[in-house]
């Protein structure tokens, strides 16, 4: 597969010509933003760029993982390692998006950085609620 640049990826980032990167693999969404069930205005925002946290915030489903209008260009610089890492622990092109924590639990690889760091954070947001919550009753 061959490495797309950041420089690249960044080119494609206007309506009818749109490129995303999703966990280290960079897809041509352009045929996908109109038919984008949120709109295409959500795809369009992070277009060019690295939208994983974006994607993974949106909690989409395996079908989503999979949708056919979207087109695998290649790995984006700087992460051929992680991807890698996806293929070892079973992922390849034909499933679609990785799915970075369904792999690490069904492998017991370890969870990307920017994975662990949504985790934490939302432990943190929970303990804050709790905190406000017995805070509020008093």
């Amino acid at each position: 597969m061959r490495v797309v640049t950041k420089t690249e990826l960044a080119a494609h980032s206007k309506s009818g010509d749109t490129w995303i990167a999703i966990h280290g693999l960079v897809y041509d969404v352009t045929k996908f933003v109109p038919e984008h069930p949120g709109g295409g205005q959500l795809i369009e925002d992070v277009a060019g760029q690295d939208a994983s946290d974006e994607f993974e915030d949106a909690l989409h489903s395996v079908a989503s993982r999979e949708e056919e209008m979207i087109t695998l260009k290649g790995i984006l610089e700087g992460c051929e390692q992680q991807v890698d890492e996806y293929r070892k622990a079973g992922w390849d092109e034909s499933q679609g998006i990785p799915d970075p924590e369904a792999l690490a639990r069904k492998t017991g690889m370890s969870i990307p950085p920017a994975a662990t760091g949504l985790l934490v954070v939302g432990a943190v947001g929970a303990a804050v609620a709790a905190w406000l919550m017995t805070r509020s009753r008093k």
